[in-house]
């Protein structure tokens, strides 16, 4: 989160697919002015008790319910590898429509190729299947800049032999 608060040192940020607030309780700390959205109320609910000062919003990325150029910036950390390829762009838009010009991005997704359905967090019992979508680096660096964003710096990060991430900060133009 080093490099995003250097990016953008303060201002009211969109978090798409808070889940359970994690990543909530760092970026309140860091001073934002913090919404997070997210599709499951279950988890939204997980979010409220740890962060009970942060408004959790029960909504989708394709129909983001905020006036436009609403935030200074967005976090959106392994949420959009759930959207299918074929609705990446769409996803895009729609975060670029809340997001004032020159606003700053956090993106992480999974480094690979094809998308498909797989059981997410194995080691939790009960049936988890979800879709992940897989890109190269330079793909989804491709994806971006067609949509109106700017990267700024990417990442990897190996978390094991068969996972890498690709980390992406961005700035919204035009």
């Amino acid at each position: 989160m080093a490099i995003f608060k250097k990016l953008l040192p303060e201002g009211k940020i969109l978090e798409i697919g808070a889940g359970g607030g994690r990543d909530a309780q760092e970026l309140i700390r860091l001073g934002y002015d913090y919404v997070g959205i997210d599709v499951a109320e279950k988890l939204l609910a997980e979010a409220q008790k740890i962060n009970p000062t942060a408004t959790f919003l029960h909504q989708s990325i394709y129909e983001l319910d905020f006036p436009k150029h609403a935030f200074d910036g967005f976090w959106t950390a392994a949420t959009l590898l759930h959207i299918p390829k074929s609705r990446i762009k769409s996803a895009l838009r729609k975060i670029h429509a809340v997001i004032k010009p020159r606003g700053i991005g956090f993106i992480s997704i999974k480094q690979g190729k094809g998308e498909r359905i797989e059981q997410d967090e194995p080691q939790i019992p009960g049936d988890r299947r979800r879709l992940f979508a897989y890109y190269s680096q330079n793909e989804f660096k491709k994806i971006l800049e067609d949509n109106s964003y700017q990267v700024i710096e990417t990442h990897t990060k190996p978390i094991s032999e068969r996972t890498t991430w690709l980390i992406y900060f961005v700035k919204v133009i035009k």
